[in-house]
């Protein structure tokens, strides 16, 4: 829990403190703009993300494919524009750094790899169907149409 905390409390005086350095060195119009940049595309990635990882997973689910490839990548994509929205050198590093696919592919695969199932199922095919429902047995009584004639009969 401390380092956690400690992390939290260093990244941003980092991130501060490059971004700092490079408007001494680029000048602060530059800089400024970089961040404007870089939060834009980031909003951009966000938006766009979730509605092609949906449609890429929907496409998949029709072919009879496990969508898991499409949403672990739609997850790094938009974990990269949410890191390319955050100001700063560090995570606008890491957020360009999940962008590039072949990067990007390599951590889906060993994202799949952790994923795989360990061991093997125990489901077995039986001839009998069955059908799972409730239900409450009632008296049988003639329909409400031959009780009316019934009783016109006996007046």
């Amino acid at each position: 829990m401390k380092i956690f905390l400690l992390f939290f409390l260093l990244i941003p005086l980092l991130e501060l403190y490059l971004l700092i350095e490079l408007g001494s060195v680029i000048g602060a119009l530059p800089t400024v703009l970089w961040v404007i940049g870089t939060a834009v595309v980031g909003v951009y990635l966000i938006r766009r993300q979730g509605m092609a990882t949906m449609l890429q997973a929907q496409q998949e689910l029709q072919e009879g494919k496990p969508p898991q490839q499409a949403v672990i990548n739609g997850v790094l994509i938009f974990i990269g524009g949410v890191l390319l929205f955050i100001p700063g050198l560090i995570t606008d590093t890491l957020g360009g750094l999940l962008l590039l696919a072949p990067l990007r592919h390599s951590l889906v695969a060993q994202g799949l790899k952790g994923m795989q199932m360990r061991g093997r199922s125990a489901y077995r095919r039986s001839e009998e169907s069955v059908i799972e429902g409730e239900w409450t047995e009632k008296p049988e009584a003639p329909p409400e149409r031959l009780q009316q004639v019934d009783a016109k009969r006996r007046d």
